[in-house]
């Protein structure tokens, strides 16, 4: 499921603050790397796109993610809150992310 995640949400996925900039993505890719099921290219690629294309509130919450006990529990229930326009934008970006930097689904 993290991985899904992190392909889908990035995180659910990365990055981890603040909404956005280096703390951010360097939490987003040290999450993607201690999953384990991605390289750091991939990891970095993800993060980069999370913070430059999402806005920061999303990526907020990937970054709260990523200091939960339960990462996946988290997001679920975060998702849950948002509305169906951040949804959509959120899961837009995060797919096209994972196929642009070749992450593996």
């Amino acid at each position: 499921m993290k991985k899904l995640m992190i392909a889908s949400v990035f995180a659910l996925g990365l990055a981890a603050c603040g909404g956005g900039g280096g703390g951010a993505k360097a939490a987003l890719v040290k999450s993607c790397l201690d999953d384990g099921s991605s390289d750091e290219t991939t990891c970095n690629c993800m993060a980069d796109v999370a913070v430059d294309k999402l806005d920061p509130k999303l990526v907020n919450i990937l970054v709260e993610a990523t200091k939960a006990e339960d990462e996946d529990a988290f997001m679920m229930s975060k998702m849950g809150e948002l509305s169906p326009e951040e949804m959509t934008s959120f899961m837009t970006v995060m797919m096209s992310a994972a196929t642009e930097c070749g992450m593996e689904m």
